[in-house]
């Protein structure tokens, strides 16, 4: 029964799904420091490239989905979530990261 009350509370998912997009930004942004620490070479703007384009990516959808719950629009934010990570996995498999 827990369950289900969960998944209908959108405003819980909504706060979740803010939180992803927020962890998914730290990571875009700490990642080129730990390429620094293990690479023997300096990194270049080729290499940070993606991380850059992730990082602007989460960053945008994180104003959209702030600015959306000001305006209580939950649905509207769990969409632009899943959109976001999506977006993600797109700049990554376009750039061959593993």
């Amino acid at each position: 029964m827990e369950l289900k009350s969960f998944i209908k509370d959108t405003s819980k998912i909504s706060k979740i799904a803010t939180v992803i997009i927020i962890l998914a930004l730290i990571r875009c942004v700490s990642e080129p420091f730990r390429l620094q620490y293990l690479s023997a070479n300096p990194l270049t703007v080729e290499v940070i490239k993606p991380f850059l384009i992730g990082a602007l990516i989460a960053s945008v959808s994180l104003l959209i989905m702030t600015i959306f719950s000001f305006y209580g629009k939950h649905k509207i934010i769990i969409a632009i979530c899943i959109l976001t990570i999506m977006l993600l996995l797109i700049v990554k498999r376009i750039y061959f990261i593993t």
